[in-house]
């Protein structure tokens, strides 16, 4: 069974890592910028700031001081979870109900990019996989840019999860029964 401080840790960072994460994608839109383009990777330091701040808070004031690898390892994933789950809820909400033309933006966009190495996208991967590429920016919908936006935070905090948790995990103590005697 999950541990529930462990939990309440994951939601409260994770909701703290979602909001800020939001912040700079409305920063950004009101900026001029595409928030779902690549001016995205401008929050990327934001979950991992709050994966380290989690778990260290959890170990510091929840486990006693001491952590395991893999209690820090999971508080960090749940962090992430919560956070990704909440910022792509809250990308669907701003695409669908705010401004339904960030993702015609987003499409022209990309489809830019894509035209300007075609050449070279054509010559390396084919002209089917270009294609491909082209009709999957056609068909994207906010659904499907929002569960990116998850699906990449999810990974990226499974792979920060597995290096915070080794530089903040804390093992307590060991007490042996020959030194009691």
């Amino acid at each position: 069974m999950l541990n529930p401080p462990v939990f309440k840790t994951a939601l409260n960072f994770g909701a703290m890592s979602a909001l800020a994460g939001f912040a700079v994608f409305l920063g950004l839109y009101y900026s001029g910028y595409n928030p779902l383009g690549p001016s995205s990777w401008a929050g990327a330091w934001i979950p991992i700031l709050f994966m380290v701040l989690g778990i260290k808070n959890y170990r510091d004031h929840v486990s006693n001081g001491y952590v395991v690898y893999w209690k820090a390892f999971r508080c960090g994933l749940l962090i992430a979870t919560c956070g990704a789950f909440l910022y792509s809820l809250l990308v669907y909400i701003f695409g669908t109900i705010i401004d339904q033309q960030l993702l015609e933006s987003f499409k022209a966009e990309s489809l830019m990019y894509l035209e300007q190495t075609e050449e070279l996208s054509k010559s390396v991967f084919g002209e089917s996989v270009y294609q491909a590429s082209v009709d999957n920016i056609q068909k994207s919908t906010m659904s499907t840019i929002a569960s990116q936006e998850f699906f990449n935070k999810m990974f990226g905090g499974f792979l920060v999860s597995f290096i915070t948790a080794a530089f903040l995990r804390k093992n307590p103590p060991i007490n042996s029964m020959s030194d009691a005697e």
